[in-house]
C-alpha cells in the first residue's frame, strides 16, 4: 500500500471547520501540510479570512486559485446541511 503525503493543500469554502483545520496545521497536530490558498465562492468571505490568516491568499474564482498556485490536494468543505442521505 503506498503512503500519499500530501505538503501544499487548498482549501475550498470557508466556515469554522475550516477555520478549526487551519488552526491544527498552525500547531502542529497534523505535520508537514500548509494550507497555500482558500477558495470561497462568497467575495465577502475574503475580509474574514484575511482576518484570520492574512498570510494565505484568497480566491473567489479556482479557476484563478488553480493557475496561479501549485498544490498537492484540494480539500473541500461543505456545510452540513447540503449532505443528503
Amino acid at each position: 500500500m503506498t503512503k500519499v503525503v500530501f505538503q501544499k493543500v487548498a482549501m475550498v469554502g470557508w466556515n469554522q471547520e475550516v477555520n478549526a483545520y487551519i488552526s491544527f496545521l498552525k500547531d502542529g497536530l497534523i505535520e508537514n501540510v500548509e494550507v497555500i490558498a482558500i477558495y470561497d465562492k462568497d467575495k465577502s468571505m475574503k475580509r474574514v479570512v484575511n482576518y484570520h490568516y492574512p498570510e494565505i491568499p484568497f480566491y473567489h474564482d479556482y479557476k484563478e486559485m488553480m493557475r496561479k498556485e501549485t498544490v498537492d490536494a484540494v480539500l473541500s468543505f461543505h456545510p452540513s446541511l447540503l449532505h443528503t442521505r
